[in-house]
């Protein structure tokens, strides 16, 4: 039986990288080029993962092993990886900040990389290549130790590659929803590549996101208001009545003085945003406000009922107390 001493530097370096290593990694310990190609042969406890990257074990990657291996595949060829020099982005960033429309981490299809733009390498295997527009951004060091963008960035360099418009409405909506970034970074980012808006996933966004669109459920509202013909609404103002804050709805007409509230659990982060979504209906309900309550599917279903409601309360208002409302536009 063949024992594996501990202290070997190969045995150490595989430790550290998660058995993740480079061929010129290997060879600056001293591995010849013939023991690694024996250790690479069919059958052989080394397998060859990407050009120049080698696992130093058999069986299928972890997920943090594929990371690992796509940052070594874009690093320089022929030297040891700096700290930030490549960055993970795109999806890989977005799964693990837990966006529920980018999947588990553990169900990654390809890896997305940001590299410097003069770097010449390219799309392999899982890896996806994305170049900087410009200078590199200083990324920061995960908890697994590997080098990220942040959302924002992630979302822009995802932009131009991504098929799904509807896929990327949700992503931006659930990035904002939830805090990963801000509505300006993102915005800052998503406008920074030259011709951006003329990407229609990106102009649907950044006109959701201006208009105070927070979720995708409601940007499904604002694409069936809009075909209504009714009047656009405030998406997620905040109220106030007699000077004092009173609910932010999730669209509001104040000429009229109407709300509309689109209540589901399953769009709610938590049970408890569910119970303060229906606690701000009451608020302004007992304000004296109309509101207008339906939920994704009927939207979905059959809006017809809630689109004939909106409009009777549109065209007899305004109702309550309008003139002691005043609001705030979405931030």
């Amino acid at each position: 039986m063949t024992r594996t001493n501990p202290l070997d530097p190969v045995v150490l370096l595989g430790a550290d990288q998660q058995h993740i290593v480079t061929r010129s990694q290997l060879r600056r310990l001293g591995v010849p080029s013939g023991t690694i190609a024996h250790r690479l042969r069919a059958g052989g406890p080394w397998q060859q993962v990407l050009p120049r990257v080698i696992c130093l074990q058999t069986g299928r990657l972890t997920a943090h092993q594929l990371l690992r291996a796509a940052l070594a595949y874009a690093t320089p060829k022929g030297r040891a990886p700096r700290a930030g020099e490549v960055l993970l982005t795109g999806f890989a960033v977005l799964a693990d900040a837990g966006l529920p429309s980018a999947g588990h981490p553990s169900d990654l299809a390809r890896v997305d990389v940001l590299i410097p733009r003069v770097r010449r390498v390219g799309d392999r295997g899982f890896v996806r290549i994305h170049r900087s527009s410009g200078p590199m951004p200083d990324g920061y060091e995960r908890d697994d130790g590997l080098w990220s963008t942040t959302v924002a960035r992630a979302l822009a360099d995802l932009a131009p590659r991504e098929t799904g418009p509807k896929r990327f409405r949700a992503l931006c909506a659930e990035a904002v929803q939830r805090r990963h970034c801000e509505l300006g970074e993102l915005l800052d980012h998503l406008l920074a590549r030259p011709g951006a808006l003329g990407l229609p996933q990106v102009a649907q966004v950044v006109e959701d996101l201006t208009a105070g669109v927070r979720s995708v459920v409601e940007g499904e509202a604002r694409d069936l208001l809009h075909g209504s013909g009714l009047p656009e609404p405030l998406w997620n103002p905040v109220l106030f009545l007699d000077g004092h804050f009173l609910a932010v709805p999730d669209a509001y007409w104040p000429h009229a003085g109407v709300a509309l509230e689109i209540d589901s659990r399953a769009w709610h982060l938590r049970p408890a945003d569910h119970e303060r979504s229906l606690a701000r209906a009451n608020r302004l309900t007992a304000a004296g406000l109309p509101v207008v309550r339906t939920t994704p599917v009927q939207l979905r279903r059959d809006p017809t009922p809630v689109l004939h409601e909106l409009t009777a309360l549109l065209t007899t208002g305004p109702h309550g107390p309008h003139a002691r409302i005043s609001w705030r536009r979405a931030r």
